[in-house]
């Protein structure tokens, strides 16, 4: 494999008709939902309908403000990137990285260092070309910078920037048609490696810093910031207001909520409604289960607690036959439960997150319409190619994403992004709309190879 300078890759990429595959995927960790693949030690973002302690009510304003455009520059809403996360800081002079939070504790005194990585992705072919040359850029550009600046972002590795790694060479889901290397924020860290604090800002400032040290442009990859975005108003915003009104007042009715609930209440009072109707088909209207075990059933069903046990039953008197029954039904239903209880919530995020990325212009992507395109044949291929594998599982679970492109708006609202993110209430979250279908649809075409 030939490594392209900078400026030569973009002249390749540009040319280029078809981009690599995916090549290997990374050590993970995933949160609620297993939609999005978010390595390192950065971690998982949420989905606003994954954080239990939010409010519907909450939920409506975000929705309301996500509609109208009024996201300010507290709330920093920037592109979510489809790529290889790493954190890297700047101790003793020298470049660390970190993957885990052994690598954060004791100011970095366990991190990776250059031939760390090297050593770690040894023979791995194209991951190990492209981990090593981000080392070797990111020495370079971080070197430029100032020592005075070093220590502000830095602390001599107390403090780790995470960046995303992108190139069309590990390309994941979206093909963005650039080598570059992603800053989004700088985290503090205890000597145990637990997150002391965090600065959103810093992803870009570092970005500018390096800019103008004129070290941006190194070896193999662009050294940048993250992509700001460009908020607008939806188009027809009291229309689409109204529309997004209605879905969610129907979330409150069918779940017996107020604005005051719960994403913890609409998802108990979700499973009971599931689980009783169930039971219904069974017992003919008559409940065997008393409606506080009922309730705690619920909660195992969500996800929210697997406090009570199926063996509690029989303890608190119910007849063992029923015990039974239910043991089974829960086994064989566990994942198709959980999608179901969340899908009229995340339906709605997807839909809404969707439009207000279909409604920005200003992506990292080399050709936005190219990337669109290319994501949306390969899908189409994919998809094709699972039905005709007769594997039942896959097709249930392809049924499942099917209906969540669908609530998106088909095929045709893909946009060349993982997502966006933002802040809200001091907390970040995630909008993936249409993204977190396809990635998953392409994942099981991917794993079972």
């Amino acid at each position: 494999m030939k490594v392209l300078r900078f400026t030569e890759f973009l002249y390749e990429s540009r040319k280029a008709k078809k981009l690599s595959p995916l090549s290997e995927m990374m050590d993970q960790e995933v949160g609620l939902y297993d939609d999005i693949n978010e390595g390192g030690a950065y971690g998982h973002v949420e989905h606003p309908f994954e954080d239990t302690n939010l409010t519907m009510g909450q939920l409506l304003d975000m929705i309301k403000t996500t509609i109208n455009g009024s996201f300010g520059p507290e709330n920093f809403v920037q592109e979510k990137t489809d790529g290889q996360q790493i954190s890297i800081s700047w101790k003793d002079g020298k470049l660390i990285a970190a993957r885990s939070k052994k690598h954060m504790s004791n100011a970095g005194q366990d991190a990776m260092r250059i031939e760390d990585i090297a050593e770690k992705f040894k023979g791995r072919g194209d991951i190990e070309i492209v981990y090593n040359a981000a080392m070797r850029d990111l020495t370079n550009s971080i070197g430029a910078l100032s020592d005075k600046d070093k220590e502000r972002y830095f602390a001599n590795g107390q403090k780790f920037a995470s960046l995303e790694i992108i190139t069309p060479t590990t390309q994941n889901t979206v093909p963005y048609g650039l080598n570059m290397l992603v800053f989004h924020g700088v985290v503090e860290y205890d000597e145990n490696g637990v997150a002391i604090g965090e600065d959103k800002q810093a992803g870009r400032d570092l970005g500018k810093l390096i800019k103008d040290a004129n070290a941006e442009a190194q070896e193999m990859f662009y050294v940048r910031g993250p992509q700001d975005m460009d908020i607008k108003p939806f188009p027809k915003s009291k229309e689409r207001g109204s529309y997004y009104m209605k879905k969610y007042n129907t979330i409150l009715k069918d779940n017996n909520l107020t604005s005051s609930s719960t994403i913890k209440d609409y998802a108990t009072n979700r499973a009971i409604n599931i689980l009783n109707d169930e039971i219904n088909k069974v017992y003919k209207n008559f409940s065997p289960i008393p409606e506080d075990i009922v309730e705690k059933l619920a909660e195992r069903i969500a996800g929210i607690s697997k406090a009570y046990r199926v063996n509690n039953m029989k303890k608190d008197g119910v007849e063992v036959e029923v015990v039974q029954w239910y043991n089974e039904w829960e086994k064989k239903n566990t994942k198709v439960l959980k999608r179901k209880v969340y899908a009229p919530l995340e339906n709605l995020f997807i839909e809404v997150g969707t439009e207000f990325m279909r409604n920005m212009s200003s992506f990292l992507s080399a050709n936005p319409t190219e990337a669109t395109e290319s994501m949306r044949k390969e899908i189409e291929s994919t998809i094709a190619e699972l039905k005709k594998s007769g594997d039942e599982t896959q097709l249930q679970k392809l049924e499942h994403e099917l209906q969540r492109i669908t609530a998106a708006g088909g095929l045709e609202s893909i946009v060349p992004t993982e997502g966006i993110t933002f802040i809200y209430n001091g907390k970040l979250y995630k909008y993936t709309g249409i993204f977190a279908p396809i990635h998953q649809i392409r994942s099981m075409l991917a794993y079972k190879k």
